[in-house]
């Protein structure tokens, strides 16, 4: 059951379906694979949205096999993401995201697909 406080909490992650609601796509392009700042990660791609406080189960075994690979400097594969408007919205690798900042990862390598609209 929701609490009254659950309410008026921030999503953790955007909607990218609502935010380019309504506006007219100009250009999608391919800008290859980096390395970006998941801090700038505000978002995401049909999952962990509408309203989800939390959509990891940092308890998982998953979870914690990831935590235990970033903190042991082992290299994983690139995320893959949508950039909107300089911001970044996962399209996989939430997991990776969420355990790169529970450990401070700062960047981690993204597949970049960029997005401009109206």
């Amino acid at each position: 059951m929701l609490s009254a406080l659950s309410l008026f909490r921030k999503p953790r992650y955007k909607s990218f379906s609502e935010e380019v609601n309504g506006r007219k796509l100009i250009s999608r392009s391919y800008k290859g694979t980096r390395p970006i700042d998941v801090n700038k990660v505000v978002g995401s791609v049909g999952r962990c949205q509408n309203g989800q406080k939390e959509c990891i189960d940092k308890h998982s075994q998953r979870y914690q096999n990831i935590k235990k690979a970033l903190q042991n400097l082992q290299v994983l594969p690139a995320i893959k993401v949508y950039v909107l408007d300089n911001e970044y919205y996962i399209v996989d690798g939430h997991h990776r995201v969420e355990a790169s900042k529970e450990v401070g990862v700062e960047f981690l390598d993204a597949e970049i697909i960029e997005f401009k609209y109206h």
